[in-house]
C-alpha cells in the first residue's frame, strides 16, 4: 500500500486468518516491523484490540485535525 492504509481498513496483506503475508519477507514495511503487540495494544481480547488499534489509527493519521 504504496500511500498507506486508511484507518479501519484491513490491511491488503493479511490472509484469510489474519496474518500477514509479508511476515518475515524483506518487502514487509519497515513500520510494521516497529509494531510490538502487547497489553497496551491488543488488550485481553480481539475485540479489544481492535478498539485500541482503532484509536491508535485515528491519533496517528497524517490528515487528522489539530
Amino acid at each position: 500500500m504504496p500511500h498507506g492504509k486508511p484507518a479501519g481498513m484491513p490491511c491488503v496483506q493479511l490472509d484469510d486468518d489474519l496474518r500477514c503475508r509479508l511476515f518475515g519477507d524483506p518487502s514487509r514495511p519497515a513500520f510494521c516491523g516497529t509494531l510490538r503487540p502487547g497489553p497496551d495494544m491488543c488488550g485481553v481480547s480481539r475485540d479489544e484490540a481492535m478498539t485500541l488499534l482503532g484509536t491508535l489509527e485515528q491519533a496517528t493519521r497524517p490528515d487528522r485535525p489539530l
